[in-house]
Order: C-alpha cells, then sequence, then structure tokens
C-alpha cells in the first residue's frame, strides 16, 4: 500500500510541475480550466480508502449534472442550435427570469453595431450580472401575447451571425463599469450565411456593474430589466468581496499494471472570486464500477488541512479545516482518486464530485461512461502499452474516453 501511494504521490508533483507534458486539467464544465499549483501534503500518513464493485450495486441512487439555470439554457441552445431556436417559435416561449429575447436595430447588416443594439446589452449584462445571471438571444422577436407576456413571435435572422457575434464580443468590456468579464457570446447559423446569436451574462462576482448608456444600476425582475432599488444597491456596494469557487480535474498519466489498467486524478479546487474562501468543501462518490474486476480509492493527501470522513461506504465527504482560507486566485487539492479497470465489463462507470464554499455557490459533475467505451478504451491502452507504441498524450486521451472528460479547449 505505501509503495502505491508513494508512487501516486510522486507522480502528482510531477503532474503539477510539468502539466503540459504529464497531466491536463480540466474545468469542471462553468469555467475555463487552469492551471494547478501543488498544496502543502501534510506529514501525517496519508488516507486511502479502497471500494469494491459490490457496494455500487446495494445503492442505486445517482446524481445528475447540475448547472446553474442561465448555463443551462445557454448550453441547450447551444448543443440544439437550430433546433432550440424554432423550439422557442412552435412553443410561444416567453422571456422570464433567465431569458430574454432581442431583435437587432439593423439585423446586424451593417459593419459597427447599432446603438440601440449597444444600449440593450448594456442594459442586459449590467441586469443579469447584478441578478442570477440570463442569457440574451438577438434574432428573435419578442413581442406582448394576449395574457400581457413577451414572447417569441418570429425569428429575424442575424445577417452574417458570425461578424454579429464579434461585434457583441467587441463591445462588452466598454458596456458596463466595472467591465463583466465572464461573457460568452456563440453565433449559430441557420443557412445562407444568416442565423442568431446566443449570450450568456452570467452572475458577476465584481457586482453591481453600472450601465454606461444610461448611467443606471439594472436587476432582472420578471421579464424586465429594472433600475436596482436604493436599499438593494447599498447592499451591493457594502458587501464583502465573494469567493467563487470551483473545481478542475488533474488527469496524470495512465498506466498496465499486469491486465488492470490504473488511472488517477486530483480534484483541484480553485478560488476565482475576489473574496477570501472559507468552509471549503469537496465531495466525492462513487456511483458505479464497470465490472467486478475494477477498484476505486480516494485519497487525501493533506489531512492536516481537511476533515470529514465516509458516508454509504462509498461516498467521501471533506470540509476545510478550521482557519483554512483559500486566497483569491489560489488552489487546493484534496481528493486524488485512483482508479483501477480490468475486464470483463457489465456496468456503465460513474463518478460524481461536487465542490463550493461557505460563500460560494457549489458546482457538481457527473462522470458517467458505458461500458462498451470503457471496455473499447482499455483494449486499445492494452494492446498500445504491448507495444510501446504511443505518447503520453495518447495515453491521455484513452484516459479521458474512459472518464468521459474533454480535453482542454474543447
Amino acid at each position: 500500500m505505501m509503495t502505491i501511494m508513494a508512487t501516486i504521490m510522486g507522480a502528482m508533483v510531477t503532474v503539477v510541475t510539468l502539466v503540459t507534458v504529464s497531466a491536463y486539467c480540466y474545468g469542471c464544465g462553468h469555467e475555463p480550466s487552469r492551471g494547478i499549483q501543488a498544496s502543502n501534503a501534510s506529514n501525517a500518513r496519508p488516507f486511502v480508502a479502497f471500494i469494491c464493485n459490490d457496494v455500487f450495486t446495494r445503492i442505486s441512487q445517482i446524481w445528475r449534472w447540475s448547472m446553474e439555470r442561465a448555463e443551462e439554457i445557454f448550453e441547450r441552445i447551444n448543443n440544439q442550435g437550430v433546433e432550440a431556436i424554432e423550439v422557442f417559435i412552435t412553443d410561444r416561449k416567453s422571456e422570464e427570469l433567465f431569458l430574454d429575447f432581442k431583435r437587432s436595430r439593423n439585423n446586424g447588416s451593417d459593419v459597427r453595431l447599432a446603438d440601440d443594439d449597444r444600449k440593450n446589452l448594456s442594459k442586459a449584462i449590467s441586469g443579469f450580472g447584478n441578478s442570477e445571471g440570463g442569457v440574451i438571444v438577438w434574432g428573435i422577436d419578442g413581442s406582448r401575447d394576449y395574457d400581457g407576456a413577451d414572447v417569441a413571435r418570429a425569428i429575424v435572422k442575424l445577417e452574417n451571425p458570425a461578424r454579429f457575434a464579434s461585434l457583441i464580443q467587441n463591445a462588452i468590456s466598454g458596456c458596463t463599469v466595472p467591465p463583466h468579464t465572464g461573457v460568452r457570446v456563440e453565433p449559430i447559423e441557420m443557412g445562407n450565411g444568416q442565423g442568431v446569436v446566443v449570450v450568456l451574462v452570467p452572475k458577476s462576482n465584481a457586482a453591481p456593474h453600472q450601465s454606461v448608456s444610461e448611467k443606471h444600476y439594472y436587476i432582472r425582475a420578471g421579464s424586465s430589466f429594472v433600475p436596482t432599488p436604493h436599499d438593494v444597491l447599498a447592499g451591493m456596494f457594502g458587501r464583502r468581496p465573494q469567493s467563487h469557487v470551483f473545481h478542475n480535474f488533474i488527469l496524470g498519466v495512465p498506466e498496465l499494471v499486469g491486465s488492470a489498467m490504473k488511472i488517477s486524478f486530483g480534484i483541484a479546487v480553485h478560488n476565482e472570486g475576489p473574496g477570501i474562501a472559507s468552509d471549503i468543501f469537496a465531495i466525492c462518490r462513487g456511483e458505479s464500477l464497470p465490472g467486478d474486476n475494477c477498484e476505486f480509492s480516494i485519497e487525501i493527501p493533506d489531512q492536516k488541512n481537511w476533515t470529514g470522513g465516509w458516508e454509504f461506504e462509498r461516498q467521501l465527504s471533506l470540509i476545510s479545516a478550521q482557519g483554512y482560507r483559500l486566497p483569491p486566485g489560489a488552489t487546493a487539492q484534496p481528493i486524488v482518486v485512483h482508479l483501477s479497470i480490468a475486464p470483463p465489463f457489465s456496468e456503465d462507470l460513474g463518478l460524481f464530485v461536487r465542490v463550493g464554499a461557505g460563500t460560494s455557490r457549489r458546482y457538481d459533475s457527473y462522470l458517467k461512461q458505458d461500458a462498451s467505451a470503457v471496455e473499447s478504451q482499455y483494449r486499445i491502452f492494452n494492446t498500445m502499452s504491448l507495444t510501446g507504441a504511443f505518447s503520453k498524450t495518447e495515453k491521455h486521451r484513452i484516459a479521458e474516453g474512459v472518464l468521459g472528460l474533454k480535453p482542454p479547449g474543447l
């Protein structure tokens, strides 16, 4: 056991210092991946616990991927493309707290952003950023329905949506004070060089944001942007800087030991917000293993600063020790997961991760891969390991296929 742990911990140090050649860092799905720094491990003996497959067969509850509402809408539109836009029209989708429809003043035909479009963008970034976030769909005509609700009436396609998206992107930094740095813009082509543009404005850690065009601080109220009431605005200015804690996965180089493929990855907790994070928590749960010859283990490299325990024989819940804090821009790695897979494969692989902090929203990830995909990747890895004919990058790609991870930038 000690030999295995020493090898793993040494590998994780290599992962940190040589990230471009030894490991890849994966964001949790809501943020871009970032470089990771190692946390100082305690001198105490690292804790490792093993879970065998029979535990998973006794507990069947599955936790699914969780996103914030605005991000969920944005990702659904991006994934479904034209179909999602057409459904808005056929269903007479109404504007709501997280969704707003806009028609461009000149339908995106000009090489510059129309003044009215810039004004609407400024108002929306302020309103959504100061609230819980939201999505703007440019290229849909929304008007009042018989019951008074603003609904999607028709698609009014933008000329050259890629160019319009670029105009929006270039205008974002000048729309509010301070600028909102988390806005995402995606064009959706609908044929003949026309389409729509989708803009995600997440809840901001730098609120309040003032609209430059009208010198107002807006919030989202129902389906409208309204000036922020004085007492709410005063609370925003008086609020202490908030932490924003999310997780990345650091994937080490897999190896073949006997007939088993060994995969290790770190769960790194990063504070992106302007405030100091405390009461940080990390949860890792094994949902299912792909076969009886597979094992799942969890290591706690830093027992001094992280404490917790096992629940239902397969979930590890950790919380940072009292007095332990994570400053803005810092990263800690409370958990290292070790997975050993060997045939036969008859079940799906499923792992669940949740992180957050006392003053930060939580983030969930659900890593899932079906048995056939696991078997396919295992066979490729086994064959190539025996011949020695593949690189570390190729090994990472196979491990990604086993875990269902996307490589950085995709």
